[in-house]
């Protein structure tokens, strides 16, 4: 079976949620270059839909080859417990916030208790590439740099805009307002 550009879409326009098994069936269907990027997004704020924007034109910038196609990768709650202690969104809500955002083609879910990176779905995605944001530079800190090796993906660092956010310290201010009583 091959599926055409774009994605189908669902009931509001959004882009298609799969899980990594459900993906991984469609992928030797799919035409076209696959860029491919990850995060928690929990909660998304503006340096993760920076990245997700600007990830096809990123790519293209500096390799001179335009994906055909956005597949995000939402990490799931256990991720979130290891990094965080906990999510603060489920992963269902994370994976449609994603998939509502222009640009995005295709998300897939990553559920994994004992991996703390998305190694399992880039090789179900098999990207040609992977986007990092600004805070993930190189193989000292993109965990996944030994795979694209194995597989032949390219890394594209430096994704979306500088980091000044972070989904954690978010958290932590709403956590001070709340005990402060400012929120009630």
């Amino acid at each position: 079976m091959t599926f055409s550009h774009p994605f189908p879409t669902g009931r509001f326009g959004e882009a298609p949620i799969f899980d990594v098994e459900a993906f991984s069936v469609l992928r030797d269907g799919l035409e076209g270059l696959i860029c491919a990027t990850s995060g928690g997004f929990d909660p998304i704020h503006p340096g993760h839909a920076s990245c997700l924007l600007d990830s096809k034109n990123h790519v293209e910038a500096k390799t001179g080859r335009r994906p055909d196609h956005l597949v995000v990768i939402v990490n799931g709650d256990g991720f979130l417990r290891d990094k965080k202690g906990a999510a603060f969104q489920d992963l269902r809500t994370r994976a449609q916030v994603v998939a509502s955002l222009r640009g995005v083609d295709a998300v897939v879910t990553y559920e994994s208790e004992t991996d703390m990176t998305v190694v399992g779905a880039l090789r179900a995605i098999r990207p040609h590439f992977f986007t990092k944001g600004g805070d993930r530079t190189d193989a000292a800190n993109i965990a996944e740099w030994p795979l694209s090796e194995e597989l032949g993906f390219e890394i594209v660092t430096g994704c979306g805009r500088d980091k000044e956010w972070s989904s954690s310290d978010m958290l932590k201010r709403w956590e001070n307002l709340v005990r402060s009583g400012v929120v009630k």
